[in-house]
């Protein structure tokens, strides 16, 4: 997984961030948009434009909505791809130069990042098989390779999020 310390992915693709540091500007440009609003999209319609007509859109509320589903692994992933990763799709293929940020309230310890097999999990502990795979259940074949970015901390050179590009 490549680094990316350049703000492009407020304006293009999706990412879910928990850094302060990287979500502080999009939530000084205005108030986040609830899980619930945009997943209604889906079934109602976009809007014509974007909330406020910002190059960002901020969700709040995935967190939360995947902790009350953890531990049942199973359950939380069959969820993100049958609303999630639908939404990042409809979104890119709705609004090009809109980027999708998910706005995470947690620690950055909730999300590790495996080498061996480029993903990302979300969760508490160690053991793999009881951690949600976050980036496969959102970007699907998008979460690993070229596509995928984690979102550097200038300051701090930490992992404040992750981003892709485009999910097809």
């Amino acid at each position: 997984m490549q680094e990316m310390a350049s703000s492009s992915w407020k304006r293009r693709g999706s990412s879910f961030v928990w850094s302060p540091e990287l979500l502080g500007p999009l939530i000084i440009e205005g108030d986040a948009t609830p899980l619930r609003t945009v997943l209604g999209w889906l079934e109602t319609g976009f809007p014509d434009s974007p909330p406020g007509d910002r190059q960002t859109i901020l969700v709040g509320g995935l967190q939360t909505a995947l902790e009350a589903m953890l531990p049942d692994v199973e359950t939380a992933y069959a969820w993100l791809r049958a609303n999630i990763l639908r939404l990042c799709q409809e979104c890119g293929d709705r609004w090009e130069r809109v980027g999708l940020v998910f706005g995470m309230d947690g620690s950055g310890r909730l999300f590790t990042y495996n080498e061996a097999d480029d993903l990302v999990y979300f969760g508490k502990g160690t053991d793999r098989s009881k951690l949600l795979p976050v980036t496969r259940g959102i970007w699907n074949g998008a979460a690993t390779g070229n596509g995928a970015y984690k979102l550097m901390v200038e300051e701090t050179k930490e992992v404040g999020g992750y981003h892709v590009q485009r999910v097809s």
